[in-house]
């Protein structure tokens, strides 16, 4: 059996070689950085991949239906 290969995501700030920093997520793979991505790139990502997800067949379970607070 082959391992399929995973990333895992965490806060993350790129250090520049001038000092500088830019906050965001990094997506590691055995503790390297595989990846580094704004606030911007990774909603970006995150709404592709959950849009991959949907197309593919795998819709996110309905939320459950919580009374309307005025109507208690």
């Amino acid at each position: 059996m082959t391992r399929r290969p995973k990333l895992s995501a965490r806060p993350y700030v790129w250090k520049s070689k001038d000092g500088s920093g830019t906050p965001g997520v990094g997506l590691f793979q055995g503790g390297a950085v595989k990846a580094h991505l704004t606030p911007n790139e990774a909603r970006t990502l995150a709404d592709r991949i959950h849009d991959l997800t949907d197309a593919a067949g795998n819709p996110e379970p309905a939320l459950e239906t919580l009374p309307h607070p005025e109507s208690e």
